[in-house]
């Protein structure tokens, strides 16, 4: 990797770690978007959710009548709006997932909300 002149030492790795993960994680998101979930998958998402999700989003996405929105309408098409919000939340009510739920947890989530109950 070339590096410019102004560049520090040691800032070509983090760059290098980046693109690295940008090329493992973006094909799982093309993915969770266009192929149809599996049982398995959509049953491991069921799992991730009623550890996370299922107290403030309802039994199989059922809302308990709380302000919080119905997965079950979340449109099928939008996977990075899904995944930022679970990742970065939406206040005020929606906390940040992001550093408790790694990228397979979002694409099981992911997953069970596409097909699940």
């Amino acid at each position: 990797m070339r590096r410019n002149a102004d560049q520090g030492p040691g800032l070509a790795r983090p760059c290098s770690f980046m693109t690295l993960a940008a090329l493992i994680v973006l094909p799982l998101a093309v993915r969770a978007q266009s192929d149809p979930p599996t049982p398995q998958q959509i049953d491991d998402g069921r799992q991730v959710y009623d550890e996370f999700c299922v107290a403030c989003h309802g039994r199989d996405m059922v809302n308990p009548g709380l302000v919080t929105f119905d997965l079950r309408k979340f449109p099928k098409d939008e996977f990075p709006r899904f995944q930022n919000a679970v990742l970065n939340g939406k206040p005020p009510a929606m906390p940040a997932w992001g550093d408790k739920l790694a990228n397979e947890d979002v694409l099981l989530l992911w997953a069970y909300v596409r097909g699940g109950p």
